[in-house]
């Protein structure tokens, strides 16, 4: 019923949209040509009448025509991206025709290109915050990316993507400038088209594989990404700007002969990596070795030695080549996709129409992703003061998860040995008869079923009315909605003869609806002051509810529905939630002679997620700009072609918590003295409010040599405080905790950009280079110890005061004994208090005295302190783009240095041979004769979390490449077509890297946008590799 009621909402907004269209008597008509300075015709130039609705859009051959202008004098501007605006100043008369022609310069900074800001549009040239433009020709670029985060990476400088894993549809954690939070959601804030959406993973996250609810947005339909870094851009958005805010601007039509689109691409999908493990030959040799030093003969042919499954079976599998399990559970994928628009109009209505289908099988046996999107966007002059448009994106997708990490399938096999068989003698399932072994991979994989289905759209209405030349007035009604269903369904487990098969059906809605409405005013005064100000209102309300049916035991594993169940066998959940949002904003742009910039804006937002006594806030934020290269004494240099220097100081908040955490809770079932009954959980807190950050920013721009060479540099610094943190308060209570706001983190860093055009006659070639710096620190913690924030077991990521969020807590590795000894025993204190024989080969530590202690110290754990860093030191990425006659190369390297992995299987698939699979590195273990300093002697080994396993995960990853060809205008016109290219390219394809891990491009498989995602995200367990494509495909336009 809502879907129903929301598409007749649907269309009766695209009606509304084409119902006001109008015709006019002739009047005075303009015609011409627009050229470039080799006086090529430039088709898709927009011509328009300056401060006015009335424009229209060049052919192919340059000319264009505007009709229905009345006498008077105008300002006819032609512009086009790459291009500096051409402005021409003229008179006509009632019923005169006259011809300008235009002649458009390159714009080498790309200062004429429009900026999209919160609530408006800017030139490059007047902006005074730090944003950062990706273009759709960018997104083109990346052949085979899933989803237009991942195209982002490496483009931005300052802005750290991590994809989970390369399971199609997987999630994305994106950190702009750091992290800025500890238990509140770190993830920017997304507006597409004006409208900010539901983001992150709605769905249960069953089988450790969750899902990224944008990776449905399709890319092709973008025409920019804007990413607002700093407060004087992200402030607009009030308390949900501290993180950073990504817009995401669609495709529009333009204004003339209609052009068709057309793509299709199809190539394979694999593992960009594959761990390395031990054959069935070497593991059962690494046995013998063992038993070997303990003096022990060899091992008799009927010894069980993994459930029922005898050391005689064993060693003939591996005669026969053992088990790749591995293997077993990858493929060589595939993805196909299409793609079709049309768009073009006249000067009365303009429209874009696209439609894509895209299916990925990807490289993990069983995960199958396809989705089905389209979009209509449409604009009409309904009058010569009023214009209507409708933006609506539609999107369905059918995500088939497999078990993942520790969960099972790719995680188990990274765990069982490789001399137990897929199958029995009699074709069922091999698996141990005792629990507590690692399950059969193969058999995860074909009896476990999740299937997430998911319909979304994304759309919304607008009327823009002009008062006259300096009034606008913008009123627009979005609505996001994501409906999602998850059926899961796993067979009884065959090494658990008590286990039974079960089944769970999740369905969750969420409708988040937005209304803005603003005025904006510009004027200009004497040609010498600029004034724009904008004032306006957004009211924004979401909603989500769930609920879910779980069965079990049923008749047979036929029945894979919980209604199938047995009635008391059968359990339900529902819930509900919700939030409000009520804003006001005022914006202030000012110019003095073109080169004096300055901007002022102001929000004020009230939530529902807030206690009563703080459920308003301000978030003011202020910026300038000098173009000291407009100066006379700057004007003419050789060298210097523009200098720009701009700073701003601001307020942002950040709102991404729970709905009603500052509510009290009650348990129904609470027991007391042998009774039930309802009872406080949670301790309610009034004065709970958003984290506030405020921030600085400063930067230059430059550009030499004609602008050839051009780039930033950029400064800044961020302090959030008001953290939200549960604080322990006096037992008499009745509590041990309460959430506050009262935490405060640094991050600071520097951003430099580049770019250059090395060669530019026949043979050309463009540089583009970006590379961040950013330092995260946390100021306070109202006393917590480092395990408050524990996200895992003792050793994984933790937060301690003078350290980065999800700082790493171990206990450094002392190398290994290389001779029988008897060694004191220390306390915290240094003191000895007694001795312990330790065996030459057994691993050795520190403690927090520099003394070396053994892990059966009863103090071992509390001897951790912080080691390695989550955070990168630098990251950045660097473009090169060839192209000679019609033939292009692009290529982007990404990089990451100087940030640590703690890989948690690693402690046990090296050393503990007699529970899981082995990694080569186990051979170099401790004997008499190769005494290694680095692994443990084979059975003097307890695998324990220490800095041992820490590892460096710097990178260098060619990210995306794409070869292409264009065919001659001539061959096209023999085609009947307007442009054709072919290419080849690709994702991911070679990864530069010390990790001796599956990927270093690793994340924990929680929730990204969590306490856990920004605590633990850098200690993966049993980790999935990310996704290498290899892409063909072609494009058209008629």
């Amino acid at each position: 019923m809502i879907m129903k009621n929301f598409m007749k909402r649907i269309f009766s907004f695209i009606l509304i949209g084409l119902m006001y269209i109008s015709s006019y008597a002739q009047k005075a008509t303009l015609s011409g040509i627009v050229t470039d300075e080799k006086n090529q015709p430039m088709g898709f130039v927009s011509v328009i009448v300056k401060t006015t609705t009335i424009g229209t859009t060049t052919n192919i051959n340059g000319e264009y025509a505007i009709g229905n202008l009345g006498a008077g004098t105008y300002t006819i501007v032609a512009n086009m991206m790459g291009y500096l605006k051409s402005e021409q100043k003229l008179t006509l008369l009632e019923h005169e025709k006259k011809e300008v022609n235009f002649v458009m310069k390159e714009d080498v900074l790309l200062l004429n290109q429009v900026v999209v800001v919160g609530y408006g549009v800017k030139e490059k040239r007047e902006v005074t915050g730090s944003i950062e433009t990706i273009k759709a020709k960018d997104l083109t670029q990346s052949s085979g990316s899933g989803s237009f985060e991942q195209v982002m990476q490496g483009r931005a400088s300052g802005v750290q993507i991590i994809t989970a894993n390369g399971v199609a549809g997987a999630p994305v954690k994106i950190n702009i400038r750091g992290t800025s939070s500890i238990s509140a959601g770190s993830e920017p804030l997304y507006v597409i088209d004006g409208i900010p959406v539901t983001s992150g993973d709605y769905s249960s996250g069953a089988l450790g594989s969750g899902t990224n609810a944008l990776s449905d947005l399709n890319q092709n339909d973008i025409e920019s990404i804007e990413v607002l870094k700093d407060a004087a851009s992200a402030a607009i958005y009030g308390s949900r700007g501290a993180n950073g805010v990504i817009i995401v601007t669609t495709k529009k039509g333009k204004a003339g002969k209609t052009k068709f689109d057309a793509s299709i691409s199809s190539g394979i999908v694999k593992e960009t990596n594959r761990l390395k493990l031990l054959s069935a030959t070497e593991m059962l040799s690494l046995r013998d070795r063992a038993r070997a030093e303990m003096g022990m003969g060899p091992e008799p042919a009927n010894t069980p030695i993994y459930g029922s499954w005898t050391r005689g079976q064993a060693d003939s599998l591996a005669e026969l080549g053992g088990t790749d399990w591995i293997d077993k559970t990858l493929q060589l994928g595939n993805q196909q996709q299409a793609s079709v628009s049309a768009s073009g109009g006249n000067d009365k209505t303009i429209f874009y129409a696209g439609g894509t289908y895209f299916k990925e099988k990807g490289f993990l046996k069983g995960n199958d992703y396809e989705k089905i999107n389209g979009r209509i966007n449409l604009e009409n002059n309904a009058t010569d003061k009023l214009k209507l448009g409708v933006n609506m994106g539609l999107a369905f997708s059918n995500n088939k998860r497999i078990p993942i990490g520790d969960a099972g399938g790719l995680g188990d096999a990274q765990r069982m040995f490789p001399y137990l068989p897929v199958y029995n003698a009699d074709g069922s399932y091999f698996s141990p008869t005792k629990q507590g072994y690692p399950s059969n991979p193969v058999w995860e994989l074909d009896t476990k079923k999740y299937i997430v289905k998911s319909f979304r759209t994304i759309s919304n209405v607008f009327a823009d009315y002009t008062f006259n030349n300096s009034l606008k007035f913008r009123s627009e009604f979005g609505i996001d909605v994501l409906d999602q269903n998850e059926d899961q369904f796993d067979f009884r487990n065959v090494q658990d003869a008590t286990s039974v098969s079960s089944a769970w059906n999740r369905h969750t809605d969420v409708i988040n609806w937005t209304t803005n409405n603003f005025f904006t005013y510009e004027k200009e005064i004497n040609a010498l002051h600029d004034f724009t100000a904008t004032l306006g209102n957004s009211i924004q309300k979401s909603h989500t509810n769930g609920v879910g049916l779980n069965g079990w035991d049923f008749p047979n594993d036929f029945y894979t529905t919980p209604n199938a169940a047995d009635a008391s066998n059968k359990t339900g959940y529902y819930y509900e939630t919700g939030s409000a949002f009520i804003s006001n904003f005022f914006r202030l742009n000012y110019k003095l002679k073109n080169k004096y910039i300055a901007a002022f804006s102001i929000r004020n937002d009230g939530s529902s997620r807030f206690g009563e006594n703080n459920r308003y806030g301000w978030f003011p934020a202020i910026s300038t700009a000098w173009i000291a290269s407009d100066e006379n004494f700057l004007e003419h240099s050789k060298i210097l072609s523009y200098l720009k220097l701009r700073g701003s100081f601001g307020y942002t908040g950040n709102a991404n918590i729970g709905d009603f955490a500052y509510l009290g809770v009650y348990y129904p079932n609470h027991g007391y003295a042998g009774n039930t009954g309802i009872a406080p959980g949670v301790l309610p807190n009034p004065n709970l409010s958003w984290e506030k950050s405020k921030q600085l920013d400063l930067t230059v721009e430059w550009g030499v040599l004609k602008n050839r060479i051009s780039g930033t540099a950029t400064y800044y610094f961020k302090r959030t405080s008001d953290m939200l943190l549960n604080v322990s308060i006096p037992s008499s209570s009745g509590f041990s905790s309460i959430l506050e706001n009262v935490g405060k983190m640094n991050n600071h860093g520097y951003e430099f950009t580049l770019v250059s055009r090395n060669l530019t006659g026949k043979f050309k070639w463009t540089t583009d280079f970006n590379i961040s710096f950013n330092r995260n620190k946390v100021i306070d913690l109202a006393g917590l110890p480092p395990d408050a924030f524990e996200s895992g077991e003792p050793g994984e990521g933790r937060v301690m005061v003078g350290e980065p969020v999800g700082q790493a807590y171990l206990v450094p590795f002392a190398g290994i004994q290389q001779h029988d000894e008897t060694m004191n025993v220390y306390d915290l204190n240094g003191n000895i208090t007694g001795t312990e024989f330790v065996h030459a080969g057994q691993d050795l530590f520190y403690d927090i005295n520099g003394n070396i202690i053994t892990s059966n110290n009863p103090n071992f754990y509390d001897n951790r302190v912080p080691c390695g860093n989550p955070m990168p030191k630098f990251l950045g990425g660097i473009t090169n783009t060839f192209s000679y006659k019609n033939i292009e190369l692009n290529f982007l390297f990404s990089f990451v240095y100087g940030n640590t992995i703690y890989d948690d299987p690693a402690k046990q698939q090296i050393g503990a041979w007699k529970q899981i699979a082995q990694r080569p590195e186990v051979l170099d273990a401790w004997t008499s004769v190769n005494q290694s300093n680095k692994v443990p002697a084979l059975n003097y080994y307890t695998p324990t979390n220490s800095n041992r396993f820490l590892y460096d995960a710097s990178y260098i990853r060619l990210r995306s490449i794409t070869l292409s060809y264009m065919f001659s205008e001539k061959l096209c016109k023999k085609l009947k077509l307007t442009t054709c290219k072919i290419y080849i390219g690709g994702t991911n394809i070679l990864t530069f890297t010390k990790y001796p891990g599956w990927d270093p491009e690793a994340m924990r498989n929680v929730d990204p946008n969590s306490q856990q995602g920004n605590v633990s995200f850098a200690g993966p367990s049993l980790q999935t590799p990310q996704a290498k494509t290899l892409i063909c495909g072609i494009r058209l336009t008629l």
